[in-house]
């Protein structure tokens, strides 16, 4: 009788099981607990109630201003003859648009900024819309970057610079508008004005934005301040 394939078959079968011994041998493993990284804060947008608190003069200029009425425009009946002008529809609502809601409100799409609110009078909707009517037509942060970590910020700083507001990480969304920040709304993509269009930055950020006025404080800014008027004596600005 030929044992071989009977040896050989045994030898495997000896060998599988003397590899599984070291790990039936070894100790169950603890599983380790997953260490999850810190997350880093999103600025939110907050409004500009909340820039009026420090910054009143400013705020009150600006809300004479266009842009403080820019969501007005998206209503049924506005400005018929300029939409008419524009190949747009004067009698249509073009407030629930997407392509015109980035440039006629406040942080579109973005935490804390505008969202279209639905209708009903739930709770959850009159909260909502409620939401939404803050954040109507083209605010300070619109300009200045989304204001919530910043604001948080100044408060346990009195002597903040301002290099720590827009260059720190930790409250990143702050900037100094420039001529590109206001471009994005300001082109000749816009139905209101020619292709040929050319939105002059110098000129505009002195005219229909709000005026400036000289701080008390500095705060380390490497811009200069202008003074648009005198302020009003023993008036913070």
């Amino acid at each position: 009788m030929n044992t071989r394939p009977l040896l050989i078959i045994a030898i495997a079968a000896l060998t599988s099981t003397l590899m599984a011994l070291p790990i039936a041998l070894s100790p169950p493993q603890e599983p380790q607990e997953k260490v999850e990284k810190p997350k880093k804060e999103v600025p939110a947008f907050i409004g500009s109630i909340a820039c009026r608190k420090c910054h009143g003069d400013q705020y009150k200029t600006w809300k004479k201003t266009k842009m403080a009425d820019a969501f007005t425009l998206l209503k049924a009946g506005e400005r018929a003859e300029a939409k008419v002008k524009a190949g747009l529809d004067p009698k249509k609502d073009y407030t629930k648009d997407e392509t015109c809601l980035p440039c006629h409100v406040t942080g579109y799409g973005e935490p804390g900024g505008y969202a279209i609110p639905p209708k009903g009078d739930t709770p959850e909707a009159k909260k909502a819309q409620k939401a939404a009517s803050e954040m109507e037509g083209i605010q300070c942060e619109s300009c200045h970057g989304p204001a919530s970590l910043s604001v948080a910020h100044k408060k346990t700083n009195e002597k903040y610079l301002w290099e720590d507001i827009v260059k720190q990480e930790l409250l990143s969304g702050m900037r100094y508008p420039d001529k590109e920040t206001c471009a994005k709304c300001h082109n000749n993509e816009s139905p209101f004005v020619a292709k040929d269009y050319i939105f002059d930055f110098e000129k505009r950020k002195v005219e229909g934005t709000h005026l400036h006025y000289k701080m008390d404080f500095d705060h380390g800014c490497s811009h200069k301040h202008s003074v648009s008027k005198k302020k009003k004596k023993g008036k913070k600005s």
